[in-house]
């Protein structure tokens, strides 16, 4: 086995995007980050444990999905306690107002020439350890369906998905040098610089941000003027990229 999907289901999910601060809105689809956290409550491994487990066996993922709308919220939180007091209400709760995609469902797509961490992985899946969220933790998830062994195929047409990289400035610089197959139409923000690696404290310690890629989320269909490299699961075409 060196491929698999999960399909993936819940009431509501949400994912920060970290372009804004005092409103957390969600990005559509769940990061590479939110990835690697399923992988490892599905494997009963820490936050630390579970991103050295990417690290070890050179994955290549794949992010699609779709939800039936969206929602705000309001949240109660704790803005942090550090001088060794009791919690105070009035001095460190604060709320904040967080956006849902509702009733969402995602595609999630693992490859690896490490058959065995493939394997390992796709077994973690059929029976999580710990119970999987999609975000935060209100958002439980469920898993609807495992497919194995996929055919790895190439598409210039793409949606509903996260690709690495910019995409709109690879399809025009092609276009600059006389390359115009391409249609996109979208007045969304694509681009997304996000966070795909940790540095921990310890096993569930703090953690700060150590490295940070470039990836581009795909809403309407696009076709754009080169191939990229993915698997194929009923009707969708979901691209592979490594983390």
């Amino acid at each position: 086995m060196k491929n698999f999907i999960i399909e993936i289901q819940c009431q509501t999910a949400s994912f920060r995007n970290p372009d804004f601060q005092n409103f957390h809105k969600s990005l559509e689809l769940p990061p590479p980050t939110t990835v690697i956290g399923i992988a490892g409550a599905a494997l009963g491994y820490s936050p630390l444990r579970a991103q050295e487990f990417f690290d070890e066996s050179k994955f290549e993922i794949g992010i699609y999905g779709t939800y039936l709308g969206k929602c705000k919220d309001t949240w109660k939180y704790n803005k942090g306690i550090r001088d060794m007091r009791l919690y105070d209400p009035g001095l460190d709760g604060s709320i904040i107002q967080r956006e849902f995609l509702i009733f969402p469902t995602f595609i999630i797509a693992f490859s690896s020439e490490n058959i065995k961490a493939v394997e390992k992985l796709y077994k973690a899946f059929t029976s999580p350890v710990y119970a999987l969220t999609m975000g935060n933790s209100d958002s439980l998830a469920s898993i609807k369906n495992i497919e194995i062994n996929l055919e790895i195929s190439e598409a210039d047409k793409i949606e509903n998905c996260f690709v690495q990289g910019d995409v709109v400035n690879e399809v025009m610089s092609l276009a600059n040098s006389g390359n115009f197959e391409f249609s996109i139409y979208t007045n969304d923000t694509l681009t997304y610089d996000l966070p795909i690696r940790f540095e921990y404290e310890n096993d569930y310690g703090r953690r700060t941000v150590s490295k940070i890629d470039t990836y581009s989320l795909i809403g309407d269909l696009m076709k754009i003027n080169y191939n990229i490299k993915g698997l194929q699961y009923k009707n969708h075409f979901i691209p592979l990229f490594s983390i």
